[in-house]
Order: C-alpha cells, then sequence, then structure tokens
C-alpha cells in the first residue's frame, strides 16, 4: 500500500483519539509489511456451501454465487452473521499479518456494518471451534475491524460477557469515509503490524474498489498481542435489537506470518463417509455439502482391495435430499480390506473423500465397540446473549473458551480412538434442538437448520468412522422432539408430542433417517410406516457376533397419564420388532449376540428424595412391552447395549425377578444439558461392591432390575434441588456431570464381555474408568 495522501483530511484526523496521537500518526503512514494471495477465488453457482475454505454460521443465514459470499438474513435478532476463514488462523508469532476483501451492503439504506472478526478463542479453541463464534460476544470472542453502511471505519468489541450485543467501539470516534454511498463497493484491508515484544497495531483501509482510490483509514493502537489469536471471520451484522443491512464478502486475501495457512481444514464438498458390512452386504453413504445439484447430481464409489493396484468401479449414486448419495454392494469380499474413494463421475480421477473398508475380523480377536450418545456442541447456546448459573455451584463459562465449546470433542474423541475400536455405534440424539443455536425446526429453513446441527456431529467424528464400521441410531432429538412415542407414524397430525407421532415436517423426517441410517444394515423388513417413515431395525452378522438393532421410540405407545401405571399395557418394540426378535433367537447360532437400542428397558432413575422418578420418555414404560422386549433378548441371551438416558448405568433387567433378564449397559451421554440421576434413599438388597447406588431396585411402573453401577453426576440430585431455579434438570458445567463413552470388548477366546465407562477427559492409558466398571460378564 502506498503511502497515505490524507492531507485534506488532516484536521478531523489528527483531532481523532482514534490515532492514539503521534503513535497513531505514525502507524497510519507505515508502508505495507507484507503482501496477499486469494484465499478461494474460484467462480461457484448459486449454492448454500460456500467452498472448501469457508464455514458460514448458519448454513442458512449465507449464500454463494460466484466469488461472492453473500449473507441472507437481515431480521431482527439475528446479528453477527459470521463465516470462518477455516484454513486461516492467527497464531501467537510477532509477524505481520493481513486481511483483504471486497464487501458491499446489499441492502443499501439499512443500518449495519461489516468487517473481519479478529482473535476468535485466543488460541485457547481449536480452529473448528473457533468457527462457531456468532451473534453475541463474549469472552474470547475476539475484535471486530467494521465498516458501516453510514461510511465509518471502526474497531469493535466482540469479547464483553456483560454487553454481548453492544459491539461497543472501542476507538471513541470512529473515521467517517466522505465519498461512501451506500451501495458502493469497498475494498477493505486490515494490517496487524507488531510495534513491541507484546502488542501490535490494527489497521484497517477502505479504497474504492472500482478506482482503488484509498478513501479512508483507522488504527487501533497497542493491542495486546494475546489477543490477536486464534480464529478469523467475515462479520455481516444489522445493528443491535433491530432488523437491517446484510453484507456480501469477494476477493479474500490474506498473508504474512502472523496466519498460520493449514489447508487441512478444508471442508468439502464430501463432508465423509459411514458405512457397515454384513457378510457380502456393504452399505455406505457419503454425505455432501449442501452443494448446487442441478451441476453436481451423483458421485461415484471406486475401491480396491490390498495388493490392487487399479481402482474398481461400484457405481455411481444420485445426491439425494439430505445431500446424500447411499451405495449398496451385494457381493462384498468381506475378508478382505479395502480402500474406497469417492469421486466426481466427470472428473474419475479427482479424489473427493476417501477411507478403509476393514476386513471383517470374525472372531480371530478381541473385538472392541465405541459407545457414543447424546452429543451437544457448546455448553450453552450461541443464541443466549446472556449466561447465567443454574445452580450455584456451576463455575461461569466464558462464551468462547473451552468451557462452552466442547465442539469438536477433541479429548472425547482422541481418548475413545485410544482403544483402537473396530466398531462405532451412536446410540441416538447425534444434536439437540437448540445447540448451538435456536429452534428451526419450524422455519422454511428447517431441513438447512437440522443439516447445520448434522453436520457439526459429523464433523467432529469423520475421521473416526471413515475406516471403521459404524451403526447409528436416530432417537428423540434427532427427528427434533423432546420426546417421542412413535405410535407406527398415528397421531402424527395431533399437536402434542404425547399425542403420539411425528410432529414435524413429515419429509424433513424421512432426510434424517436417509441421512443417519442411509449406512445401515439392510432392515429385516422394510415396509415402512405411516407417512412412508422408513424403518431399520435389523439384524446382521460382524466380528463374529451377532447383532440386533431395535427402534424402541418408532412404535411406542403414547403415554397414558390417567391409568394406573402399574397396570398399563402398551407397545415398547411393537409387533412387528418382537417378531423379529424371536426370529433373531435362532439366527447366527453359536455367536455371541448384542442388541444395540436407544434407551435402558427400564427406569432406574431418582428423585431428588431418592424415590422412583415417574418418567414417561423411559423405556420402562408401558411396563407391559418393556417386559416382553425384555424376555424376547433374555432368551436370545444377549447383552444389550443403550445410551439416551444421559446417566451411564449397568443393570440386569428383570422379568419375575430382578435378575433374571438381560444385562444392560446404558454409556453416559458425550456431552448433554439434562440430568438424572441414580440415588437410592435407602439401602438397597444385593448391593453391588457396597456401592449404595446399586443394589435391587423396582421402579414406578413395576419393573424389577438390579442396578451394578451407576455413573452419577458430581451433583447430588438433592443438593441441585435446593440450588435448581429453572424447571428442568440443566446443567452447563462438565467439572458438575458426569459425561464421556462407553467401551464393549468381545472375547472370543475367553467367552466373555469386559464393558467399561470413561470419563470424555480421562486419560485411559494411566487413568480410571467411572466407579463400578470395569465389569465383565461371560456370554
Amino acid at each position: 500500500m502506498k503511502r497515505r495522501s490524507f492531507l485534506k483530511l488532516s484536521a478531523g484526523l489528527l483531532s481523532s483519539s482514534m490515532l492514539g496521537g503521534c503513535s497513531g500518526l505514525f502507524a497510519s503512514y507505515r508502508g505495507d509489511l507484507t503482501s496477499t494471495a486469494p484465499l478461494d477465488n474460484t467462480n461457484l453457482s448459486k449454492q448454500v456451501w460456500l467452498g472448501k475454505h469457508f464455514w458460514g454460521n448458519r448454513l442458512q443465514d449465507w449464500q454463494r454465487i460466484g466469488n461472492e459470499l453473500l449473507c441472507t438474513r437481515e431480521e431482527k435478532d439475528f446479528e453477527a452473521r459470521t463465516v470462518s476463514l477455516l484454513t486461516r488462523q492467527l497464531n501467537s508469532s510477532l509477524q505481520s499479518g493481513r486481511i483483504k476483501a471486497t464487501v458491499r451492503n446489499l441492502t443499501p439504506n439499512e443500518k449495519g456494518f461489516c468487517g473481519f472478526l479478529l482473535g476468535i478463542g485466543k488460541g485457547e479453541l481449536t480452529a473448528k471451534g473457533a468457527a462457531l463464534a456468532q451473534r453475541a460476544g463474549g469472552e474470547n470472542g475476539g475484535i471486530i475491524a467494521a465498516f458501516d453502511s453510514l461510511g465509518k471505519l471502526s474497531f469493535r468489541q466482540f469479547d464483553d460477557e456483560s454487553k454481548a450485543l453492544d459491539f461497543t467501539i472501542i476507538n471513541r470516534t470512529p473515521f467517517n469515509i466522505q465519498q461512501y454511498k451506500s451501495g458502493d463497493k469497498i475494498t477493505l484491508d486490515c494490517h496487524l503490524d507488531p510495534i513491541d515484544a507484546n502488542h501490535f497495531d490494527i489497521r484497517l483501509v477502505a479504497s474504492n474498489t472500482n478506482t482503488a482510490q484509498e478513501l479512508g483509514f483507522a488504527v487501533l493502537h497497542k493491542v495486546p498481542a494475546d489477543q490477536l489469536q486464534g480464529g478469523i471471520s467475515l462479520l455481516s451484522s444489522s445493528e443491535p435489537f433491530v432488523a437491517g443491512a446484510r453484507w456480501g464478502f469477494s476477493d479474500i486475501e490474506t498473508g504474512g506470518g502472523k496466519i498460520t495457512l493449514n489447508n487441512a481444514n478444508t471442508l468439502g464438498p464430501v463432508m465423509g463417509c459411514m458405512y457397515s458390512v454384513n457378510q457380502q452386504v456393504l452399505k455406505l453413504s457419503c454425505q455432501l455439502m449442501p452443494i448446487n445439484i442441478k451441476e453436481f447430481s451423483r458421485v461415484e464409489l471406486q475401491y480396491k482391495f490390498e495388493n490392487q493396484s487399479d481402482w474398481q468401479h461400484a457405481g455411481t449414486a444420485k445426491i439425494e435430499d439430505g445431500f446424500v448419495a447411499r451405495f449398496r454392494l451385494s457381493n462384498w469380499d468381506y475378508l478382505k480390506q479395502a480402500q474406497y474413494r469417492i469421486v466426481n463421475p466427470q472428473k474419475p480421477d479427482d479424489t473427493l473423500y476417501s477411507g478403509t473398508i476393514a476386513k471383517d475380523p470374525q472372531s480371530s480377536k478381541e473385538f472392541t465397540i465405541a459407545l457414543y450418545s447424546c452429543i451437544i456442541p457448546t455448553s450453552k447456546s450461541l443464541d443466549n446473549t446472556h449466561y447465567t448459573r443454574l445452580i450455584s455451584s456451576e463455575r461461569d463459562l466464558g462464551r468462547y473458551t473451552k468451557d462452552n465449546i466442547l465442539f469438536p470433542h477433541t479429548e472425547l474423541v482422541e481418548n475413545a480412538n485410544y482403544h483402537n475400536p473396530d466398531m462405532y455405534v451412536f446410540c441416538g440424539d447425534q444434536y439437540y434442538e437448540t445447540y448451538p443455536t435456536r429452534y428451526g425446526r419450524h422455519t422454511k429453513d428447517a431441513k438447512l437448520d437440522t443439516l447445520y446441527k448434522w453436520y457439526l456431529w459429523y464433523w467432529a467424528f469423520a475421521d473416526s468412522m471413515k475406516d471403521k464400521p459404524t451403526l447409528v441410531l436416530v432417537d428423540d432429538h434427532d427427528v427434533l422432539q423432546g420426546n417421542l412415542w412413535g405410535d407406527g407414524g398415528d397421531h402424527s397430525d395431533m399437536l402434542k408430542e404425547e399425542d403420539g407421532g411425528y410432529k414435524w415436517d413429515k419429509d424433513l423426517v424421512r432426510m434424517i433417517y436417509r441421512m443417519q441410517n442411509g449406512h445401515n444394515p439392510d432392515p429385516y423388513d422394510p415396509t415402512p410406516i405411516k407417512y412412508d417413515i422408513p424403518v431399520s431395525y435389523a439384524a446382521f452378522e460382524y466380528g463374529g457376533i451377532s447383532f440386533a438393532m431395535v427402534e424402541d421410540r418408532k412404535f411406542k405407545t403414547p403415554p397414558d397419564y390417567k391409568a394406573n401405571k402399574l397396570a398399563t399395557t402398551g407397545e415398547l418394540l411393537g409387533k412387528r420388532q418382537e417378531a423379529f426378535l424371536k426370529n433373531w433367537q435362532s439366527m447366527h447360532p453359536g455367536k455371541p449376540k448384542i442388541c444395540i437400542t436407544a434407551s435402558m428397558w427400564g427406569s432406574p432413575q431418582t428423585d431428588e428424595n431418592g424415590k422412583g422418578l415417574i418418567d414417561y420418555d423411559s423405556n420402562g414404560y408401558p411396563a407391559d412391552g418393556r417386559t416382553r422386549a425384555v424376555k424376547l433378548v433374555s432368551d436370545a441371551n444377549a447383552l444389550v447395549i443403550a445410551g439416551d438416558q444421559h446417566l451411564g448405568l449397568l443393570a440386569y433387567q428383570g422379568i419375575n425377578t430382578f435378575d433374571d433378564g438381560s444385562l444392560f449397559f446404558a454409556g453416559p451421554a458425550s456431552a448433554a444439558f439434562w440430568q438424572r440421576w441414580f440415588e437410592p434413599h435407602a439401602p438397597l438388597p444385593n448391593q453391588r461392591n457396597n456401592d449404595k447406588n446399586t443394589g435391587d431396585f423396582t421402579d414406578t411402573f413395576g419393573n424389577k432390575m438390579r442396578v451394578l453401577a451407576a455413573a452419577n453426576p458430581k451433583v447430588t440430585h438433592k443438593v441441585f434441588a435446593k440450588q435448581n431455579t429453572t424447571w428442568g434438570k440443566f446443567l452447563a458445567d462438565r467439572n458438575l456431570k458426569s459425561e464421556g463413552y462407553g467401551i464393549i470388548k468381545i472375547n472370543h477366546a475367553k467367552k466373555y464381555y469386559q464393558l467399561e465407562c470413561w470419563e470424555w477427559n480421562t486419560d485411559p492409558s494411566t487413568e480410571k474408568q467411572f466407579t463400578g466398571w470395569p465389569y465383565i460378564k461371560e456370554f
């Protein structure tokens, strides 16, 4: 950049406190310390996916046309829409950095501002975690280098937890560009210049894009170096609390040693792949970003086995609603390992995504399953503008700290992967309706909003799943309901969840099942339920194990609150699945059997007084349907694994006595907001290891069970209830919760299961599991 020519404006300039006196004037004449290079100048047709270098918050708030990223949201309460520069982060070095972009107000005469959000996470968050910053400022939120609809340059706070939507201007007198007309294209050029061992100056220069004429600049002097670490985002915003301007960005460039380039962080057009193998049948789903399917409508699957040099064509698949493509190969050599890749059929040598299809180890080794369920990306919703403690013993959680931004769950994933799982099982609630952002299920953008949440789950686990078989169950929050009594689809036209059925757009529900279950083994009976909603209950064989997957919400009877709960009759699994489990008993003879379900078939939970808690959402209800289901898996001599209740728990579910049914292992929530406890008020018979939270228990629906271990929250229910001022059982502070994952090991040689329950941040190489685990059961 050439030396400034501001003599005509010097009077106003020198009186402005934004210059910081002589230091600011000196900074204004400083020459360019680094050059820039384009981030991504690819011309793309109109689509929601912004390109592999970008992540938009939210999907429905942005689109790309050609080289321009366009904000589509201008309504009230949608401040600070952001696009993360995924492959660019501010590092801790004392080097110069530079970010440029052409901006324009897409809504001339509407008020608002745009610019660069700098230093998200303050170096504490991963690039993926920092990518979520949006709407409200807070701790470690960063600084906005801003240009507004009146032509003013300024710097605004995005790190004030107490004034999350004020976006307070830091330099008291913003510089006003006299020549600016609303809607003009302006090139913003932001320089980060080190001035001593601990500080930077930030210079923001505005030029007319068409003429390259420099119009004005602002300087923020002596910014602490530790504030300029972390993520970088583009930002489009109205003024707080009102509808207003939205902005477009193009010709984005970066440069300088202060900015780390990490192209490994690119995302798309393929998000990832999941697959399952059932003897000769391979099923694989390919999840894509929201591309323009009019121009890119199919993908091709190729593979090659070990010792093969040439790729084999497995077929092409249409990209369906939900941006997912599904493949099914019926003559798979499951005893061999293979590489696979996804390509564009028009460019078959251009790999879009790749992974490994593991060979079926059968009974040659100890087989390990990683068990996950219930995963939120943030401890509190990013749309909440004020965070309060839910109970007094909670810590204050800074908005853009590791305490609040849990995504991408790095420690959880790395610790689970330490066990080298042969299979991943996700028992449901892959996402929740208001995390990290508000409800979107009732809007015209419901599909994109669901995809936004689904992508965050996928992004966290994609690298794990791409090389190992993965099984996914759809639970209530996955179909955007707090509770689901599916009732075979009946009563879906009624208002309340308690009426039964699926409450939201049925095309959206079908999309969800397509995305989450499209790779699962073939269903036992593929006949859909009402509204053509698919089923996914199935039997398959892998790793020398006979598996059954059941759907314990899809056919479940709605609650009857007026009936005697000890005598109520109804369906848990429904007649179709009961017949399936009866047949499964004789399938795969001689192999250990594992049944996978969303939730434990009983209600082992207590209230704040230690008495059984009434919960119709639990699968203790209805009792007769529950008992039939328990007997079916018990007759199969099956271990049952589950999730859902957020409470890691190990229990025999009884039929006539407390321990004459199958052993159930419910893994802990991986990251969840709602808490449950099992803390009996009086000692129970047959405690295990003198643990007061174990023993023979009869739930509120009359179901008998023997609880062997419970990973209760670290705060007792009684203490929680005394402090809680909300209507629910909400906790945000992970230090007070017990979250993590389960591990199931099947030892064929010694004929036993080993069940393990681990906290998310426990080092499995040196530390201990939750109390009561591991547990070994013979088969």
